[in-house]
């Protein structure tokens, strides 16, 4: 809709100067103004470019329909009232407004808002004297008499605006003087138009006409011509790729037509001749007008495009993070050659890595690293395109988590490996320190009450009851190697009674436990036990630290989280909190399943959240 409606004022542009038919004096610059103008904001809005450049651009088109106007007002009343003023919007918007907003779409800074508002009052003032003061040249059907002393009011108008004009192109000059790097190549060739523009269209007003003819024909296309150039020649608006895409392919019809054109006439069977050899020199033709037209847009500078796709194969053949930054420094200079670049790692207060190439440090632009909204560093430069860096950014964000990613998860193995042979070498040493030397003990106390039996069964009896205490000792010792490896209660009840249970335990303190259980079938052993404990621990630091007379356990269960909740009645955490043992297992349990633990004090007591992810269960 957007596209259709900004490139359809350029068509109805188009339609009123050719309807408008031969040019005039008076009506020259007007068509010029708008075939200049509007394809540029045409193009503008069409690509969300420049802001409210794009618009202002397209008001030209009114400098056409005062064209048409003009010829066919000679026989309709209102249209010869309209070619009277509606010329007089777009010259004077463009002279001194837009000015004001190139190459952005916005004000320099707050301190220009005065400067534009009066140069919207005047605006609007000179083109409603325009339209409603009688003429004494022009007759004007609408003219209103009693306005007839306010003519006067229309040379001042003039005056001031042409003071605005003055005072904003010194803004842009300003501007581009304070610019630099490519900004400051852009704003020269927009100064350089603007300028020109500025002074042909006062030109009529103060200088004689074999002089103000020439300048007002080469000014009216010196703006948009100099935003024309900003944008081939310095990537204005980021539209190299597309601008290099038109040129190439625009050229290339034109090549392979000529082509056509001279193999045709060829005698024998032309036609295929022709189609033979265009077939031939479509493809190298094409290369070398790609190579071409990107000298043309980028000068020494590579193709954003290009880049990326060589930055990509670059990410794909490392997972190795000082690797992936040094592709994306390389990939940056190519594409800005830029003085100086610096990529960080990490948080700024403490980096993990910093790369920095040239100098002097000079800060422009910053882009950020990221992935997800995980923020991984940033990007930073003295000069760039803002829109080519974020692409350079995304693309190394993204090998820069699954780099991440890599490392942790292969981390996450070391420590599974180490947890799983150091529980090896908990349960072999208590295996062969605690229940290994009884059962030898039972063994060799079996083959005494053995030999004992026959001769001296007193003795014999007191074997066996001393047998009987080893067997006490080694169930004991075998209760104690299950508990280190699940809680038996939890194995025993499942997760909700076990909460119970744990729970009734602190009756007995004189403190009230309720507990709120959802459905826990099926969930796996990992977050089982994990819910368990996290539950338990937090019961504990209940009752020891807090003094709470009142609490409440709750269970609750999505689709991909279980949380649990644990939240008393007691004084609340300190301002200060010193992790101790509980807190630090709790939420290192939590975060072994991928999950949160958060801590919330308030009046009255303390609230525990647990989301733990359930994954696949079983």
């Amino acid at each position: 809709m957007r596209i259709g409606l900004a490139w359809s004022v350029f068509g109805l542009a188009c339609v009123l100067a050719v309807a408008g038919g031969p040019l005039t004096q008076r009506t020259a610059q007007d068509v010029a103004i708008a075939l200049s103008f509007c394809p540029l904001g045409a193009y503008l809005v069409a690509r969300r470019a420049g802001g409210a450049v794009g618009p202002l651009c397209l008001m030209a088109v009114l400098g056409a329909a005062a064209h048409a106007a003009e010829r066919y007002g000679a026989h309709v009343d209102w249209l010869r009232w309209l070619a009277g003023w509606v010329w007089a919007p777009p010259l004077l918007t463009i002279t001194s407004v837009l000015l004001l907003l190139v190459p952005e779409g916005r004000l320099p800074s707050p301190r220009w808002r005065p400067v534009a508002a009066v140069a919207v009052v005047v605006i609007t003032a000179f083109t409603v004297l325009l339209a409603f003061v009688p003429d004494p040249v022009m007759d004007n059907p609408y003219a209103v008499e009693a306005l007839r002393p306010l003519v006067w009011a229309l040379p001042i108008a003039l005056g001031v605006l042409a003071l605005i004009s003055i005072s904003c192109m010194a803004g842009l000059v300003v501007r581009t003087v304070r610019a630099t790097g490519r900004q400051r190549l852009q704003l020269l060739w927009i100064c350089s138009g603007g300028a020109a523009f500025a002074i042909g269209s006062f030109s009529e007003s103060v200088l004689p006409s074999a002089v103000a003819v020439p300048l007002t024909a080469v000014g009216t296309f010196a703006l948009p011509a100099g935003i024309a150039l900003a944008m081939l020649r310095h990537d204005l608006y980021e539209t190299g790729p597309l601008l290099r895409a038109i040129l190439t392919y625009g050229l290339l019809a034109l090549v392979l037509v000529g082509v056509f054109a001279l193999l045709a006439p060829i005698p024998g069977d032309a036609n295929a001749v022709a189609a033979a050899g265009v077939a031939l020199a479509a493809e190298p033709t094409r290369r070398y007008l790609g190579r071409t037209t990107g000298r043309l847009l980028y000068g020494g500078r590579a193709d954003p495009r290009e880049a990326a796709a060589r930055l990509a194969e670059r990410l794909a053949a490392t997972s190795v993070p000082d690797e992936i930054v040094a592709a994306l420094a390389d990939a940056v200079t190519d594409v800005t050659r830029t003085p100086y670049l610096r990529v960080r790692l990490g948080p700024q207060d403490a980096p993990l890595k910093v790369i920095e190439r040239g100098g002097p440090p000079r800060v422009a632009l910053t882009v950020p690293l990221s992935f997800q909204g995980e923020a991984l560093g940033s990007l930073d430069v003295a000069e760039g395109s803002a829109w080519t860096l974020r692409g350079l950014a995304l693309q190394a964000g993204a090998a820069l988590a699954a780099a991440h990613r890599q490392m942790a998860l292969q981390h996450s193995r070391r420590l599974l490996v180490t947890a799983r042979e150091e529980e090896r070498r908990r349960i072999s040493r208590d295996l062969h320190d605690g229940l290994g030397p009884v059962l030898a003990g039972i063994g060799f106390s079996v083959d005494a009450a053995g030999n004992a039996l026959r001769d001296d069964p007193d003795r014999a009896s007191s074997l066996l009851a001393h047998i009987r205490e080893q067997v006490g000792e080694a169930g004991t010792s075998v209760r104690r190697l299950v508990r280190g490896l699940r809680p038996p209660e939890l194995a025993q009840l499942g997760l909700g009674p076990a909460i119970e249970y744990a729970s009734a335990s602190l009756h007995a303190s004189g403190v009230a436990v309720e507990v709120g259980v959802c459905d826990t079938s099926g969930l796996g052993a990992a977050a089982e036990t994990a819910a368990y404990l996290v539950a338990r621990e937090a019961l504990t630091n209940a009752i020891r630290h807090s003094a709470a007379r009142h609490c409440a356990v709750r269970l609750s269960r999505t689709a991909t989280a279980l949380t649990v909740t644990v939240a008393d009645d007691g004084t609340g955490l300190p301002e200060r909190v010193t992790p101790g043992v509980g807190l630090s297992s709790m939420r290192e349990r939590v975060a072994e399943l991928g999950g949160t633990l958060a801590f919330t004090s308030g009046d009255p007591g303390t609230t525990v959240i647990a989301s733990i992810p359930l994954g696949e269960e079983r």
